[in-house]
């Protein structure tokens, strides 16, 4: 229709009020038209005016219940209002097919992660539930949300308030914690995250308590094998931060000397304090077990990741190809550390198989950039400092064409990274051990470099960048991640090395007590921001973010003056939430400029919690003419 290709090419030149008159003509004419309602509410929201767009995309979704396109529009300007349970349901409609859409999904991720309920939501759980389902999807991120509605509906409210009666109800107790279990999405977040609650910590530990005693004077345990196991999977994905008695851990030991394993629930409860591997170290012994449990799956779960996934990551360990050695000091600290812990132990990963160029990634995060002397249709992209290998696997996974390189100190985060990504087939994605300050030597050059929470792990970062800025080819793209002096401010005192010449044994008991009192301390003071880092939740984690070998944080300002000394050009930040971005405009009006790092930094100054994971930002090889 030519008045429609009219008003389409007037909205794509921002002539929204032009393009408006036209839409609202055709819908009038042909009103059982969906394309003019949908095109008419996506001009109407370009405007401003979104309200009246979502007016109109709900009048073509009345024509057709089944128009997705109205429907994604629909919802994503209902989100702009705030009428978030709205939105939320229009997900639950859409992603509730046969087929849904990937990037649907994906979207419906992040934004239901940003969510900060105050009161329970049946829509926003029956969505979470339904999230739950998707395999290619970072779970991790529906943790926060989950738990956050769960003690919302104060899940956990009866039995933390029972256990400080002085009476001797001790089957009670053990209903109450049954009670709590039968929750669906808190055994999906038991099982598939790390949960960042400390209000669930302490749940958590004294259900423990409980099972534990109870296990030992012989009282019955009234509760569903599975539900016990979604529990275990808990304690055993945070490496058993939690705090821990020496009286549990006598008695705990006890029992597992005299243990039935044909009991799985006696089995459960014991696992809640001791390694799968530490109960036996014979594999074969779990092997038989694993066979014949009757159980529907979660024990099987955790003989999986506990027992077979560490023998087959001992034995790709042996067979990872090292490119440099390693004879910095500083490198050997960090290495060490993460052979120890590798970091993160993730479960799930966004994934997506491969349907768009990395072309067609970078020009929706950067529009400045220069395509000259790169072939970014099929970029080599080198990752460095890959870690357990879960944005390596995000990457190779979504880009048609890409060829990606991924190093790491530690061969154990290398051999979790290719444990991990050996069933999803990809031939283009390849793993070795590697120093960054070693790489000088690689004669392979490469059309992105990404290096993302490393370069602040070494003595000297600049140098470690200028190595990597060598690796990449003229015109080359490079993706930074450094952490904010700013941002992590707040947790500065907290912040230090673990003890010298320590066993890892002990380093778990240091983390676990420093953790206590840094709980304590935070309650006095009223400042729940730590608990809201999932970091703090596990032993691995928790090393990695507060007692780290190394850690130096940057400025803005020294930023700058890296990327002048190295000639990159900065291209941007990504990662942006939208209230930062909206923020940002407000602060600088017509004059903001998100290229200028000038005006970065003096928004920093006034929101310091802006980069509060890293600054994320790509930035362009200028030193050629």
């Amino acid at each position: 229709m030519k008045k429609s290709k009219e008003a389409g090419e007037l909205l794509s030149q921002g002539q929204f009020e032009r393009s408006i008159i036209i839409y609202e003509e055709i819908a009038r004419v042909y009103p059982q038209l969906l394309e003019a309602h949908n095109n008419l509410g996506v001009a109407l929201r370009a405007s401003g005016r979104v309200t009246e767009a979502i007016k109109s995309y709900r009048r073509a979704i009345r024509i057709d219940q089944k128009y997705l396109i109205a429907r994604k529009n629909l919802t994503r300007a209902l989100w702009e209002v705030g009428k978030i349970d709205e939105a939320l349901e229009n997900y639950n409609l859409m992603l509730n097919g046969s087929d849904p859409d990937s990037q649907l999904i994906l979207e419906a991720v992040l934004n239901i992660n940003s969510i900060k309920f105050s009161k329970p939501s049946g829509i926003a759980r029956r969505l979470l539930l339904l999230l739950f389902t998707f395999k290619d999807i970072d779970h991790q991120r529906l943790a926060y949300p989950a738990i956050k509605l769960i003690e919302i509906g104060r899940r956990f409210e009866k039995t933390l308030a029972f256990s400080k009666k002085d009476n001797s109800g001790k089957p009670r107790f053990i209903k109450l914690i049954a009670d709590d279990l039968s929750d669906q999405l808190l055994t999906n977040i038991l099982t598939w995250t790390i949960i960042p609650s400390v209000c669930f910590e302490e749940w958590a530990v004294l259900a423990r308590h409980e099972l534990l005693f109870s296990l030992n004077r012989g009282d019955p345990i009234n509760i569903d094998v599975e539900k016990l196991w979604a529990l275990t999977l808990q304690f055993q994905l945070t490496e058993f931060v939690q705090e821990i008695t020496s009286q549990e851990l006598v008695l705990a030991t006890k029992l597992k000397d005299s243990m039935d394993f044909d009991d799985e629930k006696a089995l459960a409860i014991v696992a809640m304090y001791i390694p799968l591997n530490e109960i036996n170290s014979d594999v074969c012994f779990w092997e038989k077990l694993y066979k014949s449990s009757k159980s529907e799956g979660r024990l099987k779960i955790s003989v999986e990741r506990e027992v077979f996934n560490r023998e087959i990551e001992n034995t790709i360990k042996k067979e990872i190809t090292s490119l440099t050695p390693i004879e910095d000091t500083v490198s050997e600290l960090v290495k060490n550390q993460y052979e120890s812990n590798p970091y993160p132990r993730w479960l799930t990963v966004e994934s997506t198989k491969a349907k768009q160029t990395f072309t067609t990634k970078i020009r929706n995060e950067v529009q400045n950039f220069s395509q000259f002397n790169l072939n970014l249709e099929n970029p080599d992209i080198l990752i460095a400092g890959c870690g357990t290998g879960r944005h390596a696997l995000s990457t190779a996974s979504r880009y048609l064409g890409s060829k990606v390189m991924a190093i790491d100190l530690s061969r154990a985060s290398i051999a979790f990274a290719i444990r991990q990504t050996e069933s999803y087939d990809l031939v283009n994605l390849n793993f070795h051990q590697a120093d960054i300050l070693k790489l000088g030597g690689l004669k392979k050059r490469f059309d992105v470099v990404e290096v993302s929470g490393v370069l602040h792990h070494m003595e000297k970062p600049l140098l470690g960048w200028e190595i990597l800025r060598g690796l990449m080819k003229s015109n080359g793209l490079m993706r930074v991640g450094l952490y904010s002096v700013l941002a992590r401010e707040k947790w500065s005192n907290l912040r230090t090395s673990t003890p010298k010449n320590i066993s890892n044994a002990e380093i778990q008991s240091f983390i676990r007590e420093a953790r206590i009192k840094m709980i304590k301390q935070a309650k006095i003071a009223g400042d729940q921001s730590l608990f809201d880092i999932a970091d703090f939740f596990s032993v691995s984690g928790c090393r990695d973010f507060l007692f780290h070998e190394k850690e130096v944080q940057f400025t803005i300002k020294e930023i700058k003056s890296c990327l002048e000394q190295l000639k990159l050009k900065f291209l941007g930040f990504v990662n942006l939430s939208e209230t930062t971005k909206v923020n940002f405009y407000k602060e600088f009006g017509k004059k903001g400029n998100i290229l200028d790092l000038n005006q970065w930094e003096r928004f920093e100054e006034e929101f310091p919690a802006t980069f509060i994971t890293m600054y994320q930002f790509w930035c362009q090889d200028i030193s050629q003419p």
